[in-house]
């Protein structure tokens, strides 16, 4: 009796349903969604062959958008080809898949696919179920469940068509793969050489759209991980991430839109940086404890993804309009048509209106021009910003020359000043002594003897300015090899050269050396002259601060094999913050009338850059010290 309720269930279904037939010559593609009906249950095929189906209406395109409903088609075929016929479904991302084929009230074959179970169907394909279509008249009953958009493009191809399409996909995608993966190693060469920040976030948009679409594919489910259906959704889950990090913050540094666009900025980081791992990892755990609800999980996953790609358009396109370079107007329209294309393929994954090859196609070919593209674009004003950098190192040097030139007439003027002084009294020993000689001729009383001595003084004189001289312009000739010298030997010729200076101010000094065979390798003269610098500076710090008692002491000490010469002040010490300031070019602490502040500047420049030696400063007891470390 139940069998014979059931053949005629049966054949009401049979009557009320379209039959797609296939000729005998068929070759052609054909689209079966006009001949397909449906049922919305989650029931047993035992129990959905005896439930009413729908028509399907032929815009639907068989997208039932995202739902936690499992969905039954029917399909009445009529095979009468002599060539093999292949049922192709293009989605590899259904969860659970199953196909029976019914002739009459008898199963003839049975599949179970999706992404929960291991491949099973007849005919390779990565990215597709492909089944062949039993000969003679069947009906096909077809459960589908999956917590994605349930887009499921459906064909009936012969299967030399099938093996064509399958070769020219593998191509296209071989392709596709060689390509990408040129173009990362391309900008890691480039990231390796430049140290660009900017080529580590490019690089991991790279690997992670690798990645997600060799998912996509099916290639990684297929070839590597057959065995493993939620560990591969968890892989695609990490490099999905991965990208649209990589992305965000590639676009935010590119585009400048800290500065830019902050509080898009902030929405952007917020949304690619936490909300998007946080939904990615409950879906994982979503995935392993209650799959009813995954399908909420990606619902939100992809408006999540929507709103970072929409963020990153309206950074993109702002940058377009304020940005005044050519070059960035060109690669800020690449990158906005990029994401706008990114933003259709997913937007299509939920609504269907484009073919869902055509559209992953279109997707891979826009993924390959805008990497092309930018690549090269990046790396063009890479070029050019290293240029840019190089000519202002220059000019900057050519500046620093300059001052450092300036820094060394201003101490030529100091040390005129000190060969003024220490001729001073030679001259008028040698003036006197020519009165003597004088007023002694006059009264007849000059002797060849006293002559002779008097003579012999006034060479003594004249040598000794002579060395005068000699000493202080050698402090100006130019010195190319570095050498050995002696910290004590610096400091005293320091305090000659600087003599007057202290004298005329009033301000005592002191050396401190406990062991005067400490030294060091470098230009001597410079050396010198950055102490010269160093006493300049707490000279003037003493007189604008009116010190009582002002005192500088040169330290020389050993600490750990490494020579420090210390200048301490009693002045005050510095008030700038950071302290480490006070060293640039455009920083003083005294009147600028007086000073420019550009000899501290330059005693780094002569320490740091010449010797490889460090100068720094700190503020010491009531004063400031300096310190030469090498």
């Amino acid at each position: 009796m139940k069998s014979l309720i059931f053949l005629f269930l049966f054949i009401c279904s049979f009557l009320n349903a379209q039959t797609l037939v296939i000729s005998k010559d068929s070759s052609q593609i054909k689209n079966v969604h006009k001949y397909l009906s449906y049922n919305k249950n989650n029931f047993s095929i035992q129990t959905v062959i005896y439930e009413d189906f729908k028509t399907l209406k032929t815009y639907n395109n068989l997208n039932f958008k995202y739902s936690k409903n499992s969905y039954w088609l029917k399909l009445e075929i009529e095979n009468n080809s002599l060539k093999k016929q292949i049922l192709k479904i293009d989605n590899f991302l259904i969860d659970e898949l199953k196909l029976y084929f019914y002739r009459g009230n008898v199963l003839i074959k049975k599949y179970q696919n999706g992404v929960k179970y291991k491949h099973s169907f007849d005919f390779s394909d990565y990215s597709k179920y492909a089944y062949e279509i039993p000969k003679g008249k069947t009906t096909l009953y077809m459960k589908i469940n999956s917590s994605f958009s349930l887009l499921v493009p459906m064909q009936i191809v012969s299967i030399s068509k099938f093996y064509k399409q399958r070769d020219m996909d593998n191509i296209f995608n071989s392709s596709f793969y060689a390509a990408l993966l040129l173009m990362f190693f391309y900008n890691f060469f480039i990231y390796l050489v430049s140290k660009v920040k900017i080529y580590k976030y490019y690089l991991g948009y790279i690997i992670g759209t690798f990645g997600f679409l060799f998912f996509y594919d099916g290639y990684l489910s297929y070839l590597l991980l057959p065995n493993t259906p939620t560990f591969n959704e968890f892989i695609s889950c990490i490099f999905f991430i991965v990208t649209f990090f990589s992305i965000a913050k590639f676009s935010s540094n590119l585009f400048q839109s800290r500065r830019n666009a902050f509080i898009l900025y902030k929405i952007l980081m917020l949304s690619s940086i936490y909300i998007l791992p946080i939904i990615s990892i409950v879906g994982i755990f979503v995935a392993f404890i209650d799959t009813s609800i995954l399908y909420l999980v990606q619902k939100y996953l992809l408006v999540c993804t929507m709103l970072i790609i929409l963020l990153i358009i309206s950074i993109t396109i702002r940058y377009l309009i304020i940005s005044k370079e050519k070059i960035s107007k060109i690669y800020a329209f690449i990158w906005a048509i990029f994401m706008i294309v990114t933003l259709t393929f997913i937007i299509n994954i939920v609504l269907g209106f484009i073919d869902t090859e055509i559209m992953t196609k279109i997707l891979k070919v826009n993924i390959l021009l805008e990497i092309m593209m930018m690549s090269l674009l990046i790396a063009y004003r890479l070029k050019v910003s290293n240029e840019k950098n190089l000519k202002l190192k220059i000019k900057n040097k050519e500046q620093e020359l300059y001052i450092l030139r300036q820094t060394r007439l201003a101490s030529f003027g100091e040390v005129l000043n000190s060969i003024v002084h220490e001729w001073k009294q030679p001259l008028h020993r040698i003036n006197m002594i020519s009165l003597n000689l004088e007023t002694t001729y006059n009264k007849n009383s000059l002797t060849k003897e006293y002559l002779s001595e008097q003579l012999n003084e006034i060479e003594q004189q004249t040598t000794y300015m002579n060395d005068t001289v000699t000493q202080f312009l050698d402090y100006f000739s130019p010195q190319k090899n570095k050498e050995e010298f002696f910290l004590i030997d610096c400091a005293k010729e320091a305090i000659q050269l600087l003599d007057i200076k202290f004298n005329k101010n009033s301000v005592n000094h002191l050396i401190n050396c406990d062991n005067q065979k400490i030294k060091t390798v470098g230009y001597k003269k410079e050396y010198i002259q950055v102490i010269i610098i160093l006493l300049n500076n707490s000279i003037d710090a003493i007189i604008k601060n009116r010190v009582k008692n002002p005192t500088i002491t040169m330290d020389i000490s050993l600490q750990k094999d490494k020579p420090i010469f210390s200048v301490i002040d009693n002045a005050g010490g510095i008030k700038v913050k950071p302290i480490d300031k006070i060293f640039e070019a455009n920083v003083s602490t005294k009147d600028e009338k007086v000073n420019s502040g550009i000899g501290l500047f330059i005693a780094k420049r002569i320490i740091e850059d010449n010797m490889n030696k460090k100068l720094i400063c700190k503020n010491h007891s009531n004063g400031a010290k300096f310190s030469i470390i090498g």
